[in-house]
């Protein structure tokens, strides 16, 4: 391997590894509450990968990233479809899609940022509650019985975990807002 090709694949490397974010909340959007979310960002990474030399560095990395998501995850949509668990109708995941990639990659990183802090702000029983259930793509009856709670119990939490930091990043959001007024 020439140097010239080792500093490429490590520029790409880099590249891909910033993006990661963006992709993944691209996919999770794409896909909400489809335990096979996780598949369809490796299968984008592996796609990114083969076809690496074919980026020209300098052009828009996010909508190449975003583009090859998109069609991995309409090949997950089709076999959902097929199993009939398609999570979205196919209208509304190309609206989805269409809106997601247009945003600004900084403003996918920003959101991703205010979730994260957001999450931390959650007391250490919640936040195991969200990682178990959107993380780990596990099941509530499981986590129900290893923490001695009932699964309509987790599911009131889980909803309202969802409106606190549904409230938070809004918070953020308008503060942001009101800063650049």
């Amino acid at each position: 391997m020439h140097d010239h090709d080792s500093e490429e694949e490590s520029t790409f490397v880099s590249l891909l590894t910033a993006h990661q974010s963006v992709l993944r909340g691209f996919v999770i959007s794409l896909l909400p509450g489809c335990p096979e979310v996780e598949d369809v960002i490796q299968n984008t990474n592996a796609v990114l990968w083969k076809k690496r030399r074919e980026f020209t560095l300098g052009s828009n990395f996010n909508a190449w990233v975003l583009k090859t998501a998109r069609f991995q995850v309409m090949a997950q949509q089709q076999r959902l479809k097929r199993e009939k668990r398609a999570p979205l109708d196919e209208d509304v995941l190309a609206l989805i899609a269409n809106e997601a990639s247009t945003a600004a990659p900084h403003q996918a990183n920003t959101q991703m940022h205010d979730l994260n802090t957001c999450l931390e702000q959650l007391s250490l029983k919640d936040q195991e509650l969200v990682l178990h259930r959107y993380w780990k793509k596990a099941g509530l009856i499981d986590y129900a019985k290893s923490c001695g709670r009932s699964v309509g119990s987790l599911k009131v939490a889980l909803y309202r975990v969802r409106s606190t930091l549904r409230n938070c990043i809004e918070i953020k959001q308008s503060s942001r807002e009101s800063a650049t007024l």
